[in-house]
């Protein structure tokens, strides 16, 4: 692994959100591996935690990253190796939250071996 991408969101997630934790400029040509989400206490719901990590505002997922019910951790590896080119900006959004009960304090890592 060459580049480890990590997001931080403090407290109950409690509602979707765009570009939550911050962003990142790409410093060279990278190829995404796995995606890794933690929590610290697990949310509850018939409805998961889905994020989306997007390069220049699009999607680098065919198919989201999801945290279910009581899931406190989740590796992501079926993502498609589109290559992400330098300088593009990089954010994570939140799409959905837990039907019942907010999860807490999220981190999210994307794991990048240059192209």
């Amino acid at each position: 692994m060459d580049k480890v991408l990590r997001w931080y969101i403090d407290g109950n997630i409690s509602r979707s959100k765009t570009e939550v934790g911050g962003t990142y400029y790409l410093d060279a040509d990278y190829c995404p591996e796995w995606v890794n989400m933690t929590c610290r206490i697990a949310g509850v719901g018939s409805t998961s935690m889905v994020i989306d990590i997007n390069d220049d505002g699009t999607s680098i997922f065919s198919d989201r990253p999801t945290l279910t019910e009581k899931q406190v951790e989740k590796k992501w590896t079926t993502i498609p190796r589109t290559p992400m080119r330098e300088h593009s900006l990089i954010t994570l959004d939140i799409d959905q939250i837990f039907s019942v009960d907010t999860c807490r304090d999220l981190t999210v890592e994307l794991g990048l071996s240059k192209t």
